[in-house]
């Protein structure tokens, strides 16, 4: 039998024919496949973008509007940390301004000159820390005020009656040692004592100054002593 060497050539030409026909079309459809992914990640990327951009101005929106913020948050911390540092200046500048005003009467020459000075300046000193202490307790009962201020009030209200203790107790020493007619005014650390007498001696100064010291654990460079004859 012979083999027909044409229809074998034949065969292979429809043969490599076929293939090229399914390569090409095989690419296109891979082409188009991912062209097809292509435009799908592109839409997505869209979306997100887009998604960014309005909760962006949602954010945006909620600060106009005056919603919570931390920028807001911040400042109001601010603020608030204001308001407590201005009353405690308030409850610093009370004290100061009465330590002041009875220390001013104290060293009136009009008044050391006085026959009732002691006794005056005894009312005195009482009538003003007791303005003191009332608005003091303004303070402490005010519903706004923050709570720092209170505690600064409250223990400017300790040591009012802390140095009137003291005050008292020196004053009693002073007249068991024989000066009945004293006066004496703590201020923070630093003491005023004025005793009626036409004349302090050394001896005098050292004694007072020993009680006082001892009584108010001020030193004695701290404490101003004069007489008011």
């Amino acid at each position: 039998m012979k083999f027909n060497y044409k229809n074998r050539g034949f065969v292979v030409l429809s043969l490599s024919l076929m293939l090229i026909a399914v390569g090409v079309v095989n690419y296109q459809l891979s082409k188009d496949s991912t062209l097809s992914v292509s435009d799908e990640f592109k839409a997505y990327e869209q979306a997100q973008i887009d998604k960014n951009s309005s909760d962006k101005e949602s954010t945006l929106v909620d600060s106009i509007d005056g919603k919570v913020t931390v920028e807001s948050k911040e400042k109001e911390d601010v603020n608030k940390a204001k308001e407590t540092t201005t009353e405690d200046n308030d409850v610093e500048s009370l004290a100061k301004e009465t330590s002041k005003e009875i220390e001013k009467t104290l060293n009136s020459k009009e008044n050391i000159n006085s026959d009732t000075y002691i006794v005056d300046m005894k009312m005195t000193r009482e009538k003003q820390r007791n303005q003191l202490t009332e608005q003091l307790n303004e303070i402490i009962n005010n519903p706004s005020t923050a709570d720092q201020a209170k505690v600064e009030a409250s223990n400017m209200k300790v040591e009012i009656v802390k140095n009137c203790d003291t005050e008292l107790q020196i004053e009693n020493l002073l007249l068991a040692k024989g000066y009945d007619e004293a006066i004496v005014f703590i201020d923070g650390d630093k003491v005023n004592v004025v005793v009626n007498m036409e004349e302090i001696t050394q001896n005098d100064a050292t004694k007072i100054f020993d009680i006082v010291s001892n009584q108010s654990g001020i030193s004695r460079e701290n404490i101003k002593l004069t007489n008011n004859r």
